[in-house]
């Protein structure tokens, strides 16, 4: 009976979809649904997590004549995954009590995804079987496009479509992965597999598959262009929950396992996936400094952090890869929030435009505060989240030998820091634009979760090391096997170093603080005010605006960036459109063809396929 308790988190919220599925069109009982599922399974994922030891369970499932097996384990990265998809989720089922308005279409439908989402990504944490993994992991890809097609309109399908076609394209790499290993190994056991990438030419390719799988679900570079295309169209409490937070705990968990379990990688690999992080950083932040939507400039950065990730995780050594891990956690907490704050704002101005935001800080105080903090953690400015989980990457590449991804790494920080601080100009400052008078108070529901995941990134940056410590170090991987804790943490730069986050944080409230007195005691004297002299002419409130929107745009002016970034932009590199484009002639006009609506041509492919199965069935 005990270990039937790892089937809660799949069977819970999958039985709460199909209520939510054939229920009346109620709005507020599935609300209330949501909340109390999310909240029971946070509580209960909490329980699992502090179990002492592994729980195991096999499952089996007849149906007719067929059997089917299940094999779930509970372990400590399996229980952390679990822990944060259902904050994730609790915390964004609060937030669609004040913005369920932005589903315009299948409203039914929404619910159940939502809550199908979280049942399949608890189902691939859960699973010790590669089968297992890869039916859940399926089954969260076909829910991500039927999830983002509930958006409006034609670019809302084509999105839809295009994210299926990337993940399901890259999955074909996955399956043939797995296939191999099973031949090869003659198991699927997750804990039993290692396989050397230098035995041969099969086996990298086989590691390939499983990165390629890993990278398009988190979206990395060149397998991103999904997260870009669904970020307008789609509903913003989506996008939190799918390139903001889920997408990168799925994804990162699979690159973790197969870099830091089944397979042992040849150090000029490693080198290889260092690359692809490195340029995912740059790439991502240099199309997201240039944008001037909101929800398509976080698309961007949603990308580009996935490159600290996979910096960290292929480094090899064990700060890097506690970093990237880190950094996975710290992505998910403050990119969920930004998506979430952007959703405040366009549902109570109408747009996620920037040159039509401005001044809003007046009226939504505790929104800009929180978006403030959300900024600076993902910029990586000390004392938040994102500079412990960045810091420890920095010194990951560098005990790697690789001081060129430090530098890009470094780079890439501060170009998130120089968009962000255009971001919070064009929306909270900047002079108030058309729209501000009629902006309205976000409410509670949906300032609350967004103060939640800005609380956590002070308190998840402050203490650094006792997050490391508590929910990393104990993972099942080789690259930590024989550490203590106090043995990692001793290597750590922000715990041996000058870097002191208590400290750090005492000292900047204590400049705060001194700041805030000068700021008062200047109001105690008395300035004349003048008028500023317009050569006679009094000009409108819109017209004396300067948007944040005109900052950077020299950068497309430069010879070689500023041309491949508006190339970029319009598509030119996007893999799915190459592919596409290259494709349709040589592949899909010739099977076009042969669907000619005549008999005979329809079975003689029948013969010639049970003629393939049956030479490969004699020659096993």
């Amino acid at each position: 009976m005990f270990k039937n308790i790892l089937l809660y988190p799949i069977i819970i919220p999958f039985l709460a979809g199909l209520f939510t599925l054939i229920v009346p069109r109620l709005k507020k009982l599935k609300q209330l649904v949501a909340v109390a599922v999310t909240a029971y399974l946070l509580i209960f994922s909490y329980r699992l997590f502090n179990l002492t030891g592994e729980v195991e369970g096999l499952f089996s499932f007849n149906f007719l004549h067929y059997r089917a097996d299940l094999m779930l384990r509970l372990s400590h990265i399996s229980g952390f995954m679990l822990l944060f998809t259902y904050l994730f989720g609790f915390l964004i089922s609060i937030y669609l009590f004040g913005s369920r308005s932005e589903v315009k279409t299948g409203d039914n439908q929404f619910m159940t995804y939502f809550f199908w989402t979280l049942a399949g990504a608890s189902g691939v944490f859960l699973s010790s079987n590669l089968l297992s993994l890869l039916i859940f992991w399926e089954m969260v890809t076909a829910v991500f496009f039927l999830y983002i097609n509930l958006g409006e309109g034609k670019a809302a399908s084509d999105a839809a479509r295009k994210t299926y076609v990337i993940l399901g394209f890259a999955d074909a790499f996955l399956l043939f992965g797995i296939g191999y290993l099973w031949v090869t190994l003659g198991t699927l056991d997750i804990d039993l597999i290692s396989i050397s990438t230098a035995q041969g030419v099969l086996p990298r390719v086989v590691f390939f598959g499983f990165v390629v799988a890993a990278l398009a679900k988190a979206g990395a570079i060149p397998f991103h262009t999904w997260i870009p295309a669904i970020s307008e169209e789609a509903p913003v409490s989506v996008m939190s929950l799918i390139p903001g937070s889920l997408d990168k705990l799925l994804g990162i968990y699979l690159l973790a396992i197969t870099m830091l379990k089944l397979f042992n990688v040849e150090p000029i690999l490693s080198f290889i996936v260092m690359l692809i992080g490195a340029l995912t950083i740059i790439i991502g932040v240099l199309m997201a400094l240039v944008q001037h939507n909101l929800k398509k400039l976080l698309s961007y950065h949603a990308v580009s952090q996935v490159g600290y990730m996979v910096l960290g995780i292929a480094s090899g050594n064990p700060v890097g890869i506690l970093g990237g891990l880190f950094h996975m956690l710290n992505n998910a907490v403050y990119k969920g929030g930004l998506f979430l704050c952007a959703g405040a704002v366009e549902k109570e101005t109408g747009t996620t435009e920037l040159e039509e935001l401005g001044g809003l800080y007046r009226k939504m105080p505790f929104l800009m505060v929180s978006n403030l903090i959300l900024a600076l953690a993902i910029s990586g400015v000390p004392p938040f989240n994102g500079f412990a989980s960045k810091w420890m990457v920095y010194q990951g590449v560098l005990s790697a030998g690789q001081p060129v991804f430090l530098i890009l790494a470094i780079f890439g920080s501060a170009l998130t820091l120089a968009s962000f601080l255009k971001v919070i100009y064009s929306i909270y400052f900047g002079g108030a634009s058309k729209i501000y008078n009629k902006a309205r108070k976000p409410s509670l529901f949906m300032t609350t979760p967004v103060a939640v995941l800005a609380i956590l990134c002070l308190f998840f940056g402050i203490l650094a090391a006792f997050i490391v410590n508590r929910l990393f170090i104990p993972m099942e991987f080789g690259a930590f096997a024989g550490l203590t804790p106090s043995d990692v943490l001793s290597k750590l730069s922000f715990a041996n170093t000058l870097w002191d986050p208590g400290l750090a944080t005492v000292a900047m409230i204590f400049g705060l603080i001194i700041g805030i007195v000068f700021y008062f005691v200047s109001k105690v004297f008395n300035y004349r005010e003048q008028p500023v002299f317009t050569c006679g002419e009094r000009f409108e409130l819109e017209e004396r605006r300067f948007p944040g929107t005109g900052l950077y745009l020299t950068i497309l002016e430069l010879p070689f960036i500023g041309t491949y970034l508006k190339d970029r932009d319009k598509g030119a590199y996007d893999i799915y459109d190459v592919v596409k484009k290259a494709g349709w002639k040589t592949i899909v006009e010739k099977l076009k063809n042969l669907h000619d609506g005549i008999l005979s041509t329809y079975l003689s492919w029948c013969i010639v396929g049970l003629m393939i199965i049956m030479f490969v069935l004699m020659n096993r």
